[in-house]
């Protein structure tokens, strides 16, 4: 069957799955159809900004991933410094034409494991989340090359319906009773975030100064912090405020 013939199947299978193997699988399926040799889908949950939660679906050699996280790889890899600035796929062999400061000393070791080439497709979340969906090849030059662009249109796509999978399976879709802010709540924490006094945003929203200070601090008990710098910080990382307008 022709990629294009069986495209679609993929994708309406990706909204059906009901674990993280079966996501895995899946993957490692379209991978071999799309001519790679290895994957990986990293996601980033801001759970704190201190340490955030990390869910992997993993095709990689698994002695790669153990020495990428001893070493810290995450902080100076050039595929996650790509991913947090742009939104729209690039081949490894590009890195360097968009990121100058490219560390060449991370891809060469990728490659002794096995991960010579490949195509990487940023991933944003409305949630806050950050993430990327990765195909390598055990092979570089004009032959991968050709692999990573015919790839390019099918793996964009794909990553979006792999992440309301992988959010899905792994229990990071919202549910009911979920933490959730009033609309008084929110707009004061808003203006709170640029930096606003309680007397100033008193006088923006025509309401007392006890009303805002009574608003934040349901808000700081809600969130369970104990001050308004704290509240701002984690309202803005579990998504609960955001600029407006929309």
């Amino acid at each position: 069957m022709k990629l294009d013939e069986f495209f679609h199947d993929i994708l309406q299978r990706f909204s059906t799955v009901s674990s993280v193997e079966e996501v895995t699988e899946l993957c490692r399926f379209y991978c071999r159809q799309l001519g790679f040799d290895a994957f990986i889908y990293a996601l980033r949950v801001p759970t704190h900004f201190s340490d955030s939660q990390l869910v992997l679906i993993n095709g990689y050699p698994d002695s790669w991933i153990d020495h990428y996280f001893s070493q810290s790889y995450y902080d100076i890899d050039p595929v996650i410094a790509y991913c947090t600035e742009h939104i729209v796929p690039v081949q490894w062999h590009d890195l360097a034409l968009v990121h100058p400061n490219c560390n060449e000393r991370i891809m060469n070791e990728a490659g002794d494991f096995g991960l010579k080439a490949g195509i990487t497709m940023p991933v944003h979340s409305p949630h806050g989340e950050l993430g990327g969906l990765s195909f390598a090849l055990n092979r570089s030059g004009l032959a991968a090359h050709e692999v990573t662009q015919h790839a390019m249109p099918y793996v964009q796509l794909l990553a979006g319906h792999l992440h309301e999978a992988v959010r899905r399976v792994s229990g990071l879709v919202d549910e009911p009773g979920k933490l959730s802010l009033t609309l008084r709540e929110q707009e004061c924490l808003r203006w709170a975030a640029d930096g606003k006094t309680a007397w100033e945003i008193a006088s923006l929203l025509n309401i007392s100064e006890r009303t805002v200070n009574f608003h934040i601090n349901n808000a700081m008990q809600k969130l369970n912090v104990c001050n308004r710098q704290h509240a701002v910080a984690k309202a803005v990382l579990q998504g609960l405020i955001r600029p407006h307008p929309f």
